[in-house]
């Protein structure tokens, strides 16, 4: 494969990795304030960084009314209603098993690209989707043989967030697909402002209480949630938008579902403990997978 077909993958890698590391702190935010106060944070700082970058950046690129409100749509479902749905969920699962369910992802839009885009998958791909999801259920497992239980109906609140974000990614591709010059920070600007739109319309004094429950916080908690925004909203989001414009759609996603694993391993080097073997056998399946993607 070349270089320029393993970039957006690489690009994808490095989303999940800021996007990871960011959900430590939200999950930490989530259980002192509320999910709809990390979100609705983490989405305006955002969206103010899309803002700057993409005037200090990028030309406007003219969209339709359709791609507008593919992007729109994509904001409010994916980082409003899905994001909510996923941070409430880390409060009692914590952010690695609630992201478990990013292996459903691949199968959700590899429907949407052989349907919509005429993406196909080739056998090497689907067996890379299978090591992926592999390394996932392997994490599982691990998690249950530790605490004893699934927490079924925790897990099925962050399917919810799982599959909105799944319709987020469509959405969004769709708006690319329409518009092939379109900028990742035009596209992700107007993605948050629909995220936005959304908080107002679900509380429309939520912004007022942000303001409040921001400015009453100490400097040092303040500044570790506005980095984290920072990391795994405004960085996270511009290297993945710039992945999904071009990348094979089930595949980018089956890469996603390396979230937990890499978030498991912070918790690990946090509390000083030693990974189990069931979490270097889902890095190896994690590598295998990685290197069928670009064979």
């Amino acid at each position: 494969m070349s270089d320029r077909m393993i970039y957006p993958y690489l690009l994808a890698i490095g989303a999940n990795l800021c996007f990871g590391t960011a959900t430590i702190a939200f999950s930490k935010f989530v259980r002192l304030h509320s999910a709809n106060f990390v979100n609705q944070l983490k989405v305006s700082v955002a969206f103010i960084c899309f803002i700057a970058a993409f005037f200090s950046l990028e030309h406007y690129t003219f969209l339709s009314l359709s791609g507008n409100l593919y992007l729109l749509g994509s904001g409010f479902l994916g980082l409003c209603v899905g994001d909510l749905f996923l941070f409430r969920a880390f409060a009692t699962l914590g952010p690695a098993r609630t992201l478990v369910l990013y292996s459903f992802q691949p199968f959700m839009l590899a429907c949407y690209g052989y349907v919509f885009l005429r993406q196909g998958l080739t056998n090497t791909q689907a067996i890379a989707i299978i090591c992926m999801i592999g390394c996932v259920f392997t994490f599982v497992l691990e998690r249950n043989r530790t605490h004893g239980k699934f927490d079924l109906l925790e897990f099925g609140g962050a399917f919810l967030g799982i599959f909105f974000d799944a319709i987020g990614i469509m959405l969004s591709r769709q708006a690319f697909e329409g518009a092939p010059t379109l900028g990742s920070f035009q596209a992700n600007a107007l993605r948050a402002l629909g995220a936005l739109i959304g908080f107002f319309l679900i509380s429309p004094k939520s912004y007022a209480s942000l303001y409040r429950e921001v400015k009453a916080m100490k400097a040092k908690p303040r500044n570790l949630i506005l980095a984290a925004s920072f990391l795994g909203t405004f960085v996270s989001l511009s290297l993945y938008l710039s992945a999904l414009r071009n990348a094979h759609v089930a595949s980018l996603t089956a890469i996603s579902i390396t979230l937990p694993i890499w978030v498991s391993l912070i918790e690990h080097v946090t509390h000083r403990t030693w990974p189990s073997k069931f979490l270097w056998l889902a890095f190896g399946l994690f590598l295998g997978g990685f290197i069928l993607l670009n064979l």
